[in-house]
């Protein structure tokens, strides 16, 4: 029997629309879906999606997406890429966190805002980024010293934070709000966005993103830590014109922060201090307030920035960019003769850099070639009645590089190679009046060379060497002050050189329906490593008494493991694993670095609900444990031990609603600490005085529209 498929025009389009329907029943059950008919067709919009990578494929890191970072709401950036295989944090109290990438934090990481580097006042343990993470989709983390494109200070890694595409012919108001409550502090916050095209011409596009938190004292398993409250407000602006092959952006960001010191790591005499420190807690308690007393810190932060795009099939794509930034920080302390409201720290920094890059892809290669400029002026506010903790300072600094990049079916390499110079001129008076500072010039060639074989569909080898490098800080070479937070006083030494790191990354990464598995392994020599070690004298000033920690040099090596693991026996059960190793010793005497992170394992396990798809229910457990550091040295710390191994619980559980028009709310409940344990963080300088965190319960909602 011989079947006849010829059909006619007519017939063709309605087994054409009811294959569609079939594939998308979603829009198929949709009351508002029109039928089809012989005389019309109507086709349902087809979305797709991805997200930007500027990370390369022959470099080792982590992506995280919009939902892990809503997720994190009320959290700081470093807690969020704690999750992140081979990262961890360094703390000052409950507030401030900075990320650490294989033992390496603050002026070792190099942070990258929506195109530009962050540069703010982050020389200190207790100075956090100046940023809001919730304006960002796109967090990806390089583990590898890529120094080639992005210059000076990647020693670490780099955090590449960008903000979603412009909606550029995209109708409608489109956005996102969250609302947060947090138990511990009992703060609460919201964060959201506006975005669209302009009516009356689709090649404009804008978006508008507000942020707030509110908090009062944290609170440890067993008591209150007084004066920890924080307030936040951030505002993030862009407009951009899209139009054939150019394309214009141009925005303002704000970044504003006061956060509260707790006062137990202020100290009144050196017999009080080596109390505090043989206790590691506060004697004295006052009830819970929302109020932020002294001492406190407050931050401003701005940004204006204006991109340029231009792309020609004959000569590549062309990528200008330039970015304004103004730092303001004061730091106010509990002065005599009702002087508190003047500062004791005010600093002001402005910052200017420009930058082109172009590349072009032809065949299996990709040619990029880039310039760097970055203009640093930072200035201490007159009048505060206090020797500035650093000199006033400029930096200038410039750069220049190539990349070849070639890709295969299976395989591929890069090669890249770099020039900076940098000169660094410092000008103030120390306590006892004398003038001190100077000029200090700084050049350096770096390169790099990676590359990535398929071994099959399912096995990945990725493999990275990067030579990076940092000039000294005008903190590590003249500071000469006590830290806020951490209750230190830190004394610099102006004849550091610069450091020359040499790093080598190798990762296997398996990937399969049941099984995804990197495993990564790392090498890391660095010359001139500078980091600040006590010095066992106490010094006495008008606000207290601190233990003096002083800047040095020396060689040291890094070596350590990362495993990233997920494990899915079902489609809708997740187990997540990730854990990290690190050594890291000073070459000469071969004795551990100090503020190293111990072994830490994170493991959690997500199940989706199969029922109620339409609601996307999910339950989570965590669960964190974090060894004793016994790769520890105690003649460089305060105390001749370090903290106990702990172990935290975590869960969290969501829903969502979907409502008419694609619209959505999402309802969370999360928990961290939940037995409330009693423990302390070897890498949070406040150990010395007090516990970390106890149980944080929090509840959020989403609306999505």
């Amino acid at each position: 029997m011989m079947l006849n498929l010829r059909l006619d025009r007519h017939q063709w389009a309605g087994v054409l629309c009811a294959l569609l329907c079939w594939c998308m029943p979603s829009a198929a059950q949709n009351e508002h879906t029109t039928k089809p008919t012989h005389d019309s067709i109507c086709l349902n919009e087809v979305v797709v999606s991805t997200h930007r990578q500027t990370m390369g494929a022959n470099q080792i890191g982590t992506q995280l997406n919009q939902t892990a970072i809503t997720n994190a709401m009320g959290r700081s950036l470093g807690s969020l890429l704690e999750g992140v295989s081979g990262m961890s944090s360094i703390q000052t109290g409950t507030i401030v966190s900075k990320p650490v990438i294989h033992g390496m934090y603050g002026n070792r990481i190099l942070l990258v805002s929506n195109g530009a580097r962050l540069t703010g006042q982050q020389w200190g343990a207790d100075h956090a980024p100046e940023v809001d993470k919730n304006s960002y989709s796109n967090i990806e983390v390089v583990k590898g010293a890529d120094a080639v494109k992005y210059g000076s200070e990647a020693l670490g890694g780099i955090i590449l934070m960008q903000p979603a595409p412009l909606p550029y012919d995209v109708r409608g108001l489109h956005g996102m709000v969250s609302a947060l409550y947090g138990t511990n502090g009992r703060r609460f916050g919201a964060s959201g966005y506006l975005e669209s095209s302009f009516k009356w011409h689709g090649n404009w596009a804008w978006r508008l993103h507000l942020n707030t938190e509110n908090g009062g004292d944290r609170s440890t398993a067993h008591y209150l830590l007084n004066n920890t409250g924080m307030r936040e407000n951030d505002l993030a602006l862009a407009l951009g014109y899209s139009r054939d092959a150019w394309r214009l952006e141009a925005g303002y960001n704000l970044f504003t922060q006061k956060l509260g010191v707790m006062q137990s790591a202020q100290m009144g005499n050196e017999q009080l201090l080596q109390e505090r420190i043989r206790l590691g807690r506060p004697v004295d308690f006052t009830p819970f307030s929302r109020q932020i007393g002294y001492p406190f810190q407050q931050i401003n932060h701005h940004i204006a920035f204006l991109k340029a795009f231009y792309d020609n099939d004959k000569l590549g794509h062309f990528a200008f960019q330039s970015t304004f930034q103004q730092d303001n920080r004061r730091e106010n302390r509990i002065r005599r003769l009702n002087h508190s409201d003047i500062p004791m720290v005010s600093l002001h920094l402005k910052s200017w850099q420009n930058s082109l890059v172009w590349n072009k892809g032809y065949n299996h290669w990709k040619s990029e070639a880039g310039a760097q400029m970055l203009i640093t002026d930072n200035n201490n506010e007159r009048g505060t009645g206090v020797v500035p903790i650093i000199p006033n300072y400029t930096e200038v600094a410039f750069g220049l590089y190539g990349l070849q990049k070639y890709t295969a079916d299976r395989w591929g390499m890069e090669a890249g190679v770099r020039f900076d110079g940098q000169q660094t001129k410092a000008d103030g008076y120390d306590w006892t009046g004398k003038r001190y500072g100077g000029k200090r010039d700084f050049t350096n060639f770096t390169y790099s060379l990676g590359g990535h074989y398929h071994i099959n569909r399912q096995l990945k080898l990725t493999s990275h060497f990067g030579v990076a490098w940092r000039a000294p800080h005008v903190y590590e070479l003249y500071s000469n002050g006590n830290e806020l937070s951490s209750g230190i006083f830190v004394k610099g030494d102006s004849t550091l050189r610069s450091e020359q790191s040499y790093k080598w990354i190798t990762s296997l990464k398996y990937t399969s329906k049941v099984v995804d598995v990197e495993l990564a392994g790392y090498l890391q020599w660095i010359n001139n490593y500078i980091f600040d070690q006590p010095t066992g004298r106490n010094i006495t000033v008008v606000s207290g008494a601190y233990p003096v920690f002083q800047y040095t040099q020396t060689r040291a090596f890094f070596q350590g493991v990362d495993l990233d693991t997920h494990i899915r026996p079902i489609s809708s059960l997740d187990y997540h694993l990730v854990t990290a190793m690190i050594w890291a010793r000073e070459m000469p005497s071969h004795t551990y670095l100090p503020y190293i992170p111990s072994f830490r394992l994170t493991h959690s396990l997500t199940w989706s609900l199969p029922f109620l798809k339409a609601f996307a229910p999910t339950i989570g457990l965590t669960h964190r444990f974090v060894a004793k550091q016994t790769r520890f040295n105690p003649a460089t710390d305060l105390i001749a031990t370090s903290p106990d191994a702990y172990h935290l619980m975590g869960f969290e559980a969501s829903f969502s609603v979907p409502m008419r028009e694609g619209q959505s709310f999402r309802f969370s409940l999360m928990g961290d600490n939940i037995f409330n344990r009693e423990y302390k963080e070897y890498t949070n300088r406040s150990r010395y005085y007090a516990h970390d965190m106890g149980r944080d319960v929090r509840c959020m909602i989403t609306w999505n529209f």
